[in-house]
């Protein structure tokens, strides 16, 4: 079977497992009034979730900025790749396709020295692992919260919770040990060469590149809280946080096309816990795609009006 067959293939299953997952989501909710909840909210306060949400792409682009995978970039291209890379993530195809195209971007046209692919990809993977390092620690945090408030109503979902951002942060753990302590002592030079890439990008993951993680978080929270809000829901800021990591960290699993189903079953899941109603957990969550895939599809038209602007030349400089 060739490699586009299979990739083809495990699409499409992506897919079906996305339509069985929305098509479960809907089978436990009244489906007319969660879509008559999400047509009667707030149209103003949509806009800015949607606003908000989009913000966070440039925040994005701000954070590799500051990394600087790619010497000699001003703002603007890295904002360029950001804003078209997230279309691409959030269309469907996952984040990990949209570092990829970010990469292959930084490395067009590079000089020898700094246009490496596996450069900017190592340094796309850090800014990753960090946010998602980030999001496991405040998930972990409030389902610690949780656990010793005691609400034994939650006090399961905050132990599964815990479980599992422990267990997941474990195995990536292991995995970077591994990738970086045991790997180089057998690995090809062009492998080291990588290893080494992907070592620099860890070591430039200072404290406002942590700092900036933290706020992209809080804005994806912030996000969802004001949707709940076009829903006329008034909730701690704490609950729509903790759908929003919830339902990130769920995405990352590669079960479903763009994490269609995954993480609306995770905002709405966590929001029924906390007393929401479940037509309009589901309406938020939908809402909640709806301003994602906005801004995304309203930042890939704005990434076609930046202009690409040529690198420094070095020899041109001396």
């Amino acid at each position: 079977m060739s490699g586009t067959l299979k990739t083809a293939l495990f699409l499409v299953l992506k897919i079906v497992v996305s339509i069985a997952l929305l098509y479960f989501i809907f089978t436990l909710v009244d489906v007319h009034a969660a879509f008559k909840a999400a047509a009667g909210a707030n149209f103003a306060l949509l806009i800015l979730a949607a606003g908000v949400r989009g913000s966070v792409f440039c925040f994005d682009a701000l954070r590799l900025h500051w990394m600087a995978p790619v010497r000699d970039l001003p703002y603007v291209q890295h904002l360029r790749l950001a804003l078209r890379g997230a279309f691409f993530s959030q269309m469907g195809f996952g984040f990990l396709t949209g570092d990829a195209y970010r990469a292959v971007g930084y490395a067009k046209g590079a000089t020898k020295t700094t246009g490496a692919l596996s450069e900017p990809a190592a340094h796309l993977l850090a800014a990753r692992l960090a946010g998602i390092t980030m999001t496991g620690l405040i998930a972990l945090i409030a389902a610690l919260y949780l656990i010793f408030s005691g609400n034994i109503a939650l006090h399961g979902f905050a132990v599964r919770v815990g479980y599992g951002v422990v267990g997941g942060g474990a195995a990536v753990g292991i995995l970077l040990w591994l990738g970086l302590k045991i790997l180089p002592r057998f690995a090809p030079p062009a492998l080291k060469m990588r290893l080494e890439h992907g070592l620099a990008a860890l070591r430039s993951l200072g404290p406002r590149i942590w700092v900036l993680s933290l706020w992209v978080i809080v804005l994806r929270g912030l996000s969802l809280w004001l949707i709940f809000m076009a829903l006329h829901q008034n909730l701690s800021f704490f609950v729509p946080l903790l759908a929003s990591v919830t339902g990130t960290l769920v995405t990352l699993l590669p079960l479903a096309f763009g994490g269609l189903g995954l993480r609306e079953g995770a905002v709405a899941g966590v929001a029924a816990l906390f007393g929401v109603p479940a037509a309009l957990s589901v309406s938020a969550a939908i809402l909640l795609r709806l301003a994602v895939v906005s801004a995304a599809s309203l930042g890939l038209l704005i990434s076609l009006l930046l202009p690409e602007m040529d690198r420094p030349n070095p020899e041109a400089k001396s």
